[in-house]
């Protein structure tokens, strides 16, 4: 027996009903900024180029190496016997893994090196920092692959702290490649929309602010919000790069599009097309935000379809959403119990030194986790996401095959993708606490680009009481 229903923002997907039940209406909501055509489900801006470990990519050319090698650099016997081998499947394979230690240990040159301090200081949360790294390397010749990476890396930078001019202005390295170019120039797309657009500004009251949480109808977090005066309910989606509203709700807000240009962005399993705006005031109760950026989608794809229970079909409405990049600036404890979302200004309280946080954002925010048997895992938290979902390249690592299911995932603008497998239950130590996630799908094997995602921490996590987000802070905790 099947159940066929959509998911957020257009996403269909088709699950069966085994004994005891899945719920017929699983769906991510992920949304997501894109420029590359092919890239998977990932919060990125990866070029085609950059999904090493799939594409297997060939060492580029005779490229000279740097004239001054690093002394922190070991010579290895592969790169001895073979200088103009500049492609390392043991360092992206680290960087994929986002094995901080292993990339630097399997660095064989300067810009490999100082790639993997850039990726260590975006995750410590120093941006600046990996800024300046990042720009640095992409505009060098020495090794393309950094270059190419650094460039995409330094645009997700720019884009996550909205220096929107310098994201318009970003060189591209003369040394790219056509698709590569490409690529830099669909960037700086985004920026030339926003690059004009005052600095956004947050207001925050002198205590924190309780506010009635939500669910919707297929159980992610909601609360009621204010655009420019009038009221809506949007979604808190942390898979969300940015904030969104639908086309209706900007039209009635008097929210303006700031660009005559149309962008692309990418849901779990499709594209989208939608317009740059601006909202001048944007209230999560006392809260006030002004001169958001947000973008704005067609109202016809803002909606949801879902089924519970063998119920009726509904069609869920959705105003907009308040995406990562406003949830970032916000201290959020959300009370799934008592139905109270908490909202603060953050208190800044500086990171140990070489600690690893348990909230990292490299181009998406991510959460490290172990396995049962001390495995380390990164999971993309994504609130918009109905349940948790695992990337079937991580099954073997966890020691994990799954039992057969028949299910597809669909998305806007793009045909189903199957699944075949699900896992009964799967065994997390989340921050410190040991959960336990039943009927956990299993998707792909999909290769996200750069950075890989071994799966997708859901809204399922509301089971356990309670989430707190704190990206100032790198803090994330469940219960």
């Amino acid at each position: 027996m099947h159940h066929t229903c959509k998911g957020a923002l257009g996403l269909e997907c088709l699950v069966p009903v085994p004994h005891p039940p899945i719920r017929a209406w699983t769906f991510v909501s992920l949304l997501i900024l894109l420029v590359s055509v092919e890239a998977g489900a990932s919060i990125t801006f990866e070029a085609d180029s950059l999904l090493l470990r799939e594409r297997n990519i060939a060492p580029i050319g005779p490229i000279p190496q740097p004239a001054e090698a690093d002394s922190h650099v070991a010579a290895t016997p592969e790169a001895s016997e073979n200088a103009a081998n500049l492609y390392s499947e043991a360092y992206w394979a680290a960087v994929a893994d986002l094995d901080l230690a292993g990339s630097l240990k399997a660095a064989r040159n300067r810009p490999e090196l100082e790639f993997a301090h850039g990726l260590t200081f975006l995750a410590g949360g120093d941006r600046e920092r990996a800024q300046h790294s990042f720009a640095d390397l992409s505009v060098g010749i020495s090794d393309l692959n950094v270059a190419v990476a650094a460039q995409m890396m330094l645009a997700h930078t720019l884009m996550y702290d909205q220096k929107w001019a310098l994201l318009r202005d970003l060189p591209a390295s003369p040394a790219l490649g056509v698709a590569d170019q490409s690529n830099a120039m669909e960037i700086e797309r985004w920026g030339h929309a926003f690059a004009n657009i005052e600095p956004q500004s947050i207001l925050f009251p002198a205590k924190p602010v309780s506010l009635p949480l939500r669910i919707t109808a297929v159980g992610t977090p909601s609360l009621r919000v204010k655009i420019n005066g009038r009221e809506y309910t949007f979604w808190l989606d942390t898979g969300s790069s940015m904030t969104v509203l639908s086309s209706e709700v900007a039209a009635k807000t008097h929210s303006p599009v700031i660009s005559d240009d149309t962008l692309t962005v990418r849901t779990f399993a499709g594209v989208a097309e939608v317009r740059a705006a601006m909202v001048r005031k944007l209230e999560l109760g006392p809260i006030v935000l002004t001169n958001s950026p947000v973008i704005v989608m067609d109202d016809a794809m803002m909606r949801v379809k879902a089924s519970g229970d063998g119920g009726p079909w509904a069609n869920h409405r959705v105003d907009g959403i308040i995406g990562w990049d406003i949830i970032r600036q916000i201290d959020v404890l959300l009370d799934y119990q008592d139905r109270v979302v908490t909202l603060a200004r953050p208190q800044r309280f500086g990171m140990v030194e070489g600690a690893t946080p348990s909230l990292m954002w490299v181009g998406r925010p991510l959460i490290k986790v172990r396995g049962k048997r001390g495995e380390t895992l990164h999971l993309a938290l994504d609130t918009g996401a109905q349940a948790t979902l695992l990337n079937a390249t991580v099954l073997e690592k966890l020691g994990m095959t799954g039992r057969a299911v028949d299910a597809k995932v669909f998305g806007i603008a793009k045909t189903g993708s199957s699944t075949n497998r699900l896992i009964s239950a799967l065994t997390l130590d989340v921050a410190g606490r040991s959960i336990i996630l039943e009927n956990v799908i299993v998707y792909g094997p999909s290769y996200s680009g750069l950075i890989g995602c071994d799966g997708i921490l859901g809204s399922d996590l509301a089971q356990f009481g309670s989430l707190h987000i704190d990206a100032t802070n790198g803090i994330f905790s469940v219960g």
